[in-house]
């Protein structure tokens, strides 16, 4: 499975600790899907600086020969505050260079499309959809713009959501991404977080939902939609319904928040557990 997406510098700020970070989708979905059998290929380009950041990665023996180092371009790179709640604010200090076709060699049956800064083209979608069986996209880098310090805010429509939708298998966006009706989803997979109160699902006419919260001791929630939308292809791709797949992705994602970082090991006896509640409390209704 290739995730496409810059692979970024994460400057995390909790009340009373602070921490630098490597990032981004392509990071969290390589790392935390190894943990449960998924093999996955980050597809991305960086900046020189990120050059001492790829060891990790290489002990962890994930394939980095789909990311390009580009020594003219500062990788991306993000201020990311948290509060209390973990409710948190996003600042672009800096964004490398925009991902080409020539960046991309699809030599996968399954892609997964989940750019955090604009560096993913509608065009290079289209190219990508031609040649990927299972194809999926998170919005969260096609709705995201940025004031003039970088503050991020999200800005979308329900046509990018239809457009997304046409170009794909599954759609993910974060309910503060899309703040109008969702339409009737048959043949497709549409996937909307909500944080802490994890996650809705809409395919074949019907909603499904959690009746309420599995309680876990949250400590980092970066990258937990990212783990979402490439575990819920992953799952989908190894032939699950698409509702036992949304509960596992769902656990997973929630299980991922309970440790620090992306090279962190998750509790499997937890993952267990957390989809053992989550298949009790799974809900569902007409669409």
């Amino acid at each position: 499975m290739l995730i496409i997406g810059h692979m970024t510098i994460d400057e995390l700020e909790f009340p009373g600790i602070s921490r630098i970070s490597p990032g981004g989708p392509p990071t969290f979905c390589s790392t935390y899907l190894k943990q449960v059998g998924f093999i996955t290929k980050p597809i991305s380009v960086v900046g020189f600086d990120f050059k001492p950041a790829l060891r990790p990665y290489e002990e962890l023996g994930i394939d980095l020969t789909g990311v390009r180092v580009d020594e003219s371009c500062r990788t991306t790179r993000f201020r990311i505050r948290y509060d209390d709640s973990m409710n948190r604010k996003l600042w672009l200090l800096s964004r490398c260079r925009d991902i080409k076709p020539s960046d991309v060699t699809v030599n996968d049956d399954t892609v997964v499309i989940n750019p955090v800064a604009g560096e993913v083209s509608w065009g290079l979608v289209e190219a990508i959809r031609e040649k990927a069986r299972l194809v999926s996209i998170d919005l969260q880098g096609f709705t995201r713009r940025f004031r003039d310090d970088g503050l991020v805010i999200n800005d979308s429509s329900r046509d990018i959501v239809e457009l997304a939708l046409a170009h794909s298998d599954i759609v993910k966006v974060s309910a503060d991404e899309v703040n109008h009706g969702v339409m009737r989803v048959k043949d497709k997979v549409l996937v909307v977080s909500m944080g802490s109160n994890l996650a809705k699902m809409y395919t074949n006419g019907k909603v499904y939902w959690f009746d309420k919260n599995i309680k876990v001791n949250a400590v980092d929630p970066t990258g937990a939609g990212d783990v979402l939308i490439c575990s819920l292809t992953g799952y989908l791709k190894m032939g699950l319904n698409p509702l036992d797949a949304f509960i596992k992705a769902v656990a997973l994602a929630t299980v991922r928040v309970t440790v620090n970082g992306p090279f962190s090991m998750i509790d499997l006896w937890l993952l267990d557990h957390v989809t053992s509640e989550l298949s009790r409390l799974v809900r569902y209704g007409e669409a």
